[in-house]
């Protein structure tokens, strides 16, 4: 995203160190590693469980005017849907249940 806007601006990219330098500089951000969804936790994926949450975001978004591209696709846990290994996420640096 950051080439984009800089090529948008007719300037050059950026360099191969520029995402660690900006989380290093921006407090609000942080590094997370994801977890893989293990076999037990994918067994309990059961429509009749998820249809009425789906519904609730669903309305939700149809409420508020939410675009799917404003969506980001990891839980609180860090898991992402549809990914085995684990991967290195940048989220925001504020701890749940505070």
């Amino acid at each position: 995203m950051g080439n984009t806007i800089l090529a948008e601006r007719g300037r050059k990219p950026t360099g191969k160190n520029w995402v660690d330098n900006f989380i290093k500089r921006t407090p609000d951000l942080k590094t997370q590693w994801s977890r893989s969804c293990n076999r037990q936790r994918a067994l309990t994926e059961d429509p009749r469980i998820i249809s009425p949450w789906l519904t609730l975001v669903q309305s939700f978004k149809e409420r508020y005017g939410i675009q799917d591209e404003d969506i980001y696709n990891f839980d609180e846990t860090g898991f992402m849907m549809g990914v085995i290994s684990s991967q290195l996420l940048v989220t925001g640096s504020e701890r749940r249940g505070k």
